[in-house]
């Protein structure tokens, strides 16, 4: 009997380690002057290609709730800056065929830098892109993992366009758990 009970706690504690949380965070405080909980995970890249990469990390400052987007274009060709307007979407689509559109609250102007070989690379990098969530958005992301994600942003002429991304599985599980770590 004693060796049942030890075999069923020790394969309790093992079940309780595999689903435990790892939540990393640039900030987990308290803020001295508002007394408000701010909590800002560290950015996990969940978007990798040849020309493209982003990292998502999740803010809550009190009772508000942020993606914050990291996200870097780059091409053989020279291009202007792109920039995000304050409004502009950014759609998750869920494994159920729902998705999640979330909206910017800032104006984004893009750094460009030129890395120099043959051919030199021009890349845009647009960061600290802020994208309010709502907790009724959270459960969505807490139920459905993310297949795919659309990205928009305006070109220096002011035309607006997106950029689909697949999410691969492996880092699928990655915004869910974001997403746990600042409840």
């Amino acid at each position: 009997m004693k060796k049942t009970t030890l075999l069923f706690f020790v394969a309790l504690s093992f079940i309780s380690l595999a689903n435990a949380q790892n939540c990393k965070f640039k900030t987990n405080e308290i803020d001295k002057f508002t007394n408000k909980l701010t909590k800002l995970t560290k950015p996990e890249e969940v978007i990798s290609t040849f020309y493209t990469a982003g990292e998502f990390s999740v803010k809550r400052v009190d009772t508000n709730y942020f993606f914050i987007f990291d996200y870097m274009l780059s091409s053989y060709s020279n291009f202007d800056p792109y920039k995000i307007k304050k409004g502009a979407s950014l759609i998750f689509l869920l494994e159920n065929g729902e998705t999640v559109n979330l909206m910017s609250s800032d104006d984004i102007i893009g750094v460009k830098n030129v890395i120099l070989g043959l051919p030199p690379v021009y890349t845009c990098a647009l960061l600290n892109v802020s994208y309010i969530l709502t907790k009724n958005q959270i459960d969505m992301f807490l139920k459905n993992k993310v297949k795919s994600i659309r990205f928009y942003r305006t070109e220096s002429n002011g035309k607006e366009d997106y950029i689909d991304n697949e999410i691969k599985k492996r880092n699928q599980d990655d915004i869910q758990n974001l997403v746990k770590c600042i409840l």
